[in-house]
């Protein structure tokens, strides 16, 4: 979890913002009137404590983020779910809006994709499953975003495209998250 920022900061320091996060995702989320699932690399022994009333647990699949995103979306497709939007906890700037203009897009799109300032992205949203959407990808480095659209292209999908906003992966990104906040 969050190496980059632990790096620097150490693992108590990284676990205490990872648990903030946790926090602002849960906030955001439970303003949202829709089925949600928290998928963790185990389920914790305290799943109250994060993601009360109203989400459902399931383990996340092992593998790489593309494979722990594909086996997370053909899971909730094979639930019959009809629009699924995958995200991360590291991204505190979400909004309920982002979330309602998400949905809105896939009504037209295919595809939704949130980038991420660093060059991947905060969500992934998708009216059908498309798997080989998730293979050829560099996971965790910053041409993931721009090698999905290319991958989005080669499949003849559409693809509406959210604002870019920045997630949490170094200090200097939870420091200006806290200055933002304390504005």
């Amino acid at each position: 979890m969050k190496t980059r920022l632990a790096r620097t900061l150490g693992d108590q320091t990284t676990l205490n913002i990872y648990q903030n996060l946790l926090q602002i995702t849960q906030d955001i989320t439970s303003k949202l009137n829709i089925s949600k699932t928290v998928y963790w690399d185990q389920i914790p022994n305290h799943t109250n404590i994060y993601f009360q009333d109203g989400y459902s647990f399931k383990v996340q699949s092992q593998g790489d983020l593309g494979k722990k995103m594909k086996d997370a979306f053909r899971e909730e497709f094979d639930e019959s779910f009809g629009k699924i939007l995958i995200i991360g906890t590291d991204c505190p700037y979400l909004t309920k809006e982002i979330f309602e203009d998400a949905y809105r897009a896939l009504e037209k799109s295919n595809i939704v994709i949130g980038p991420a300032k660093d060059g991947g992205y905060y969500l992934l949203g998708m009216n059908r499953f498309y798997p080989s959407l998730f293979e050829g990808i560099p996971w965790s480095t910053e041409l993931v975003f721009d090698l999905t659209i290319k991958k989005i292209k080669e499949l003849n999908l559409t693809f509406s495209v959210l604002p870019a906003l920045n997630d949490i992966d170094t200090e200097k990104d939870w420091s200006e998250w806290v200055a933002k906040i304390n504005q």
